[in-house]
């Protein structure tokens, strides 16, 4: 087998060259041309598929910038919700500490005892003291004192004028020195008298000394009792609540004229009713003088 390959090249004025080359300088030649071509084709491929890349690396770019913005905005969103919650929250503390206080002045003007006293018989658990400015220790606070509250008389049963005092005075049918053991407001034969507190009447009828009369207790130890009535709207047994009708200003019984007497009982002590009567104006002006106090 020959190993050299003859190439004849002819020109256009008939000229004619020859040059031999080798079977190995061919494989060559033709090894280069298919390399270079590979080569080419795959540079082409290559560069296809880097801009198809680049494409998808654009939209994921994209994609990332608008999550990244997404969430910002979200975390504003949710500073700004915490920021207001925490303003509700400190109002909502600020109201409660104000009531709370208005609460504990009108109480103790009256000498009630707020503590609150719990049975330590089947209870137990690890100690953790309860925050008295946190929120649940206010809510609690609140809560107990509202309770309280409303069991307390406030305000006068009906309106009038006070003829006699609590304590020491001249009983005035005999004149001789004797324990009044309530307050005696006048008022016309007829007038209104209303529950100073929600409650359940333990005790109404008629004696010589105290005419017609209604007792009623208010829970938390508390009791009222009215007597001397015209004629009362409630019997032993009945539920009444604050600002309900319990009867009418009268004559009956040991009495000089038309007028109503009214006691108040604190843990089965008779007390001065005068200081539940004039709470109202109390906390009205505590009140005031507290929201003045806060703005400024």
């Amino acid at each position: 087998m020959d190993k050299q390959i003859h190439c004849i090249v002819t020109g256009e004025r008939g000229e004619i060259r020859s040059f031999a080359l080798s079977r190995q300088t061919v494989k060559v030649v033709l090894g280069l041309c298919c390399f270079f071509l590979f080569g080419s084709g795959f540079g082409w491929f290559s560069s296809g598929e880097n801009i198809v890349l680049r494409k998808q690396l654009a939209q994921v770019q994209k994609e990332l910038d608008v999550t990244v913005a997404s969430n910002a905005s979200l975390q504003a969103r949710t500073a700004k919700q915490e920021q207001e919650q925490q303003a509700l929250l400190n109002a909502a503390l600020t109201d409660l500490k104000h009531k709370s206080r208005v609460i504990e002045s009108i109480l103790a003007s009256v000498g009630v005892n707020l503590e609150v006293h719990e049975s330590a018989k089947g209870a137990g658990g690890p100690f953790t003291r309860q925050p008295q400015d946190s929120y649940e220790g206010l809510t609690l606070r609140v809560d107990h004192y509202v309770d309280t509250i409303q069991s307390v008389p406030l305000g006068a049963p009906v309106r009038g004028t006070i003829t006699s005092q609590f304590g020491g005075r001249l009983d005035p049918i005999n004149g001789q020195p004797a324990f009044h053991s309530g307050v005696d407001i006048r008022n016309n034969p007829g007038a209104k008298i209303i529950a100073p507190a929600g409650g359940v009447v333990v005790a109404s009828g008629y004696d010589n000394g105290h005419g017609n009369f209604i007792v009623v207790d208010h829970g938390n130890r508390f009791q009222t009792s009215y007597f001397h009535l015209q004629k009362g709207f409630v019997k032993t047994g009945e539920a009444v609540t604050r600002g309900q009708g319990l009867g009418l200003v009268g004559n009956s019984g040991r009495s000089t004229g038309a007028h109503l007497h009214y006691e108040i009982k604190y843990r089965d002590k008779l007390i001065d009713p005068v200081k539940f009567i004039q709470v109202p104006s109390r906390a009205a002006a505590l009140q005031t003088k507290q929201a003045a106090a806060m703005a400024k």
